[in-house]
């Protein structure tokens, strides 16, 4: 529930943008950042809360996260200024929910002892239903309810984290962070040791890559379709098929990674070969039915090679040290969030 949330709720962005612009007749440079903000702060800003996380659990992390995230989505609709809106959800909401988000990761690291790989990448499957549900929600209040009533209920819909952040703070004897003399370590936000690995830097400058790459067509592709001549409605229906095939290739993640003993890397070597291919075909596709065979592959593909990241982390560093992994991981990866759509955008 809260990668659904956390990840829905900046994919369903896409549509609040396309609306936003024509709302506010504002620059999509400028509408872009609110977006552009929220991803990044998601996945940015959790690296904060590793010692927080530590503190008082990854249960209590979730409720106050879940909380403010939703208190920022609920406040964007009474602003009426889009500076105001990009504050409210880019910011607060973005920072509070990569609460969420890190707290989720660290409690399936601290739970499954056995094949932690692949329950982090089944949990991955989250931001698939995540793309799938949400720019439908976003693109039916909207409808409805305009902008600023889409935001309250969208809102109301994301305190869903709260009664799960019970769930998970009331099953604390089943968590297990490491070996007690690893933990004194786990309360520092940063293990400067990392910076001194050659491998983990490769590995965040890919992420870094990815992440600037692969969601261009989740942030763009309602505004896209409103220029080639077609409805809102088919923009957001082609972002749920991404999500539709986002949730197939998590899948086949997990299935790759428990048959495959090869490196995830390997793999990352064809797959963003296909993405590349993928990207162009998109753009020049003007029939719907080819577009959204086309978004439900490229969701297969780039789904079935982003779902490893976790799984990554956690075999290079370990349960004491994952928080820390994860969070500069995820550091990274709202850092190429956030400068790919603004590049996206002022393009």
């Amino acid at each position: 529930m809260q990668i659904i949330v956390c990840n829905g709720v900046g994919y369903g962005l896409s549509v609040m943008y396309a609306e936003l612009v024509v709302v506010f007749d504002s620059s999509r440079g400028e509408a872009v950042l609110l977006q552009s903000l929220f991803m990044g702060f998601a996945s940015a800003s959790g690296i904060l809360f590793t010692g927080l996380i530590h503190r008082f659990g990854p249960g209590a992390c979730i409720i106050l996260g879940g909380l403010t995230g939703c208190a920022g989505l609920f406040v964007s609709a009474f602003t009426g200024e889009l500076s105001l809106i990009i504050i409210c959800t880019g910011v607060v909401a973005g920072t509070a929910f990569s609460i969420c988000q890190l707290a989720a990761f660290v409690t399936v690291g601290w739970t499954f002892s056995g094949s932690t790989s692949f329950f982090l990448i089944c949990l991955m499957a989250g931001i698939s239903v995540g793309q799938l549900i949400y720019p439908l929600l976003f693109e039916t209040f909207i409808s409805q309810y305009t902008w600023s009533g889409a935001f309250v209920l969208v809102a109301g819909v994301s305190m869903q984290t709260i009664p799960c952040g019970l769930i998970v703070y009331f099953s604390g004897e089943y968590l297990s962070k490491g070996t007690e003399q690893s933990q004194g370590k786990g309360h520092s936000y940063c293990d400067v040791t990392m910076l001194k690995d050659l491998v983990m830097w490769i590995f965040w400058v890919n992420f870094i890559l990815i992440a600037m790459a692969v969601d261009v067509e989740a942030w763009f592709i309602v505004d896209h379709m409103v220029t080639r001549g077609f409805t809102r409605e088919v923009g957001s229906i082609l972002v749920s098929m991404i999500g539709i095939g986002s949730f197939m290739g998590r899948l086949c993640g997990a299935l790759l990674r428990l048959k495959c003993k090869y490196p995830s890397f390997y793999h990352w070597t064809y797959f963003y070969l296909i993405i590349a291919v993928m990207h162009v075909i998109i753009l020049n596709l003007n029939d719907f039915r080819s577009l959204v065979a086309a978004c439900i592959v490229y969701g297969m593909t780039f789904a079935t090679a982003t779902s490893q990241i976790p799984g990554i982390m956690f075999e290079a560093v370990g349960p004491e040290r994952y928080p820390q992994a994860m969070a500069i991981a995820n550091v990274v990866l709202g850092l190429g969030d956030m400068l790919g759509a603004l590049y996206g955008g002022k393009l």
